[in-house]
């Protein structure tokens, strides 16, 4: 019996993450750690979509994903009016800090 090779689906879904407002990066310069992220996203993803993403390829404990649609700017240039594209804001809530995998442990120290 021949094994068949199984299709890979691998996701095409750019997550860009904004920057850290101030209150964000004193509480990242304590903790280590931040509750809320934002990205941005095309407005065709969905919040399934996001979270299954985040979980899979991250390994983040993922407790809820709210969207904002976002309207591109409408902007005067030299040839006339032009609009920026739309984009989705997403704000992903995160249960726990996430555990380190054993790739990004340190290791211990050699001893002599």
């Amino acid at each position: 019996m021949a094994w068949r090779r199984l299709p890979a689906y691998l996701p095409n879904l750019s997550l860009k993450p904004l920057p850290l407002t101030e209150a964000q990066q004193q509480v990242y310069e304590k903790t280590g750690f931040l509750k809320e992220l934002v990205f941005k996203t095309a407005p065709s993803v969905g919040k399934v979509e996001i979270k299954a993403f985040l979980e899979s390829v991250y390994g983040l404990n993922v407790t809820k994903v709210n969207t904002l649609n976002v309207e591109g700017k409408k902007k005067r240039g030299k040839h006339g009016f032009f609009r920026r594209p739309d984009y989705k804001k997403a704000f992903v809530e995160l249960s726990e800090r996430p555990k380190a995998s054993k790739a990004q442990q340190p290791r211990a120290a050699a001893r002599v």
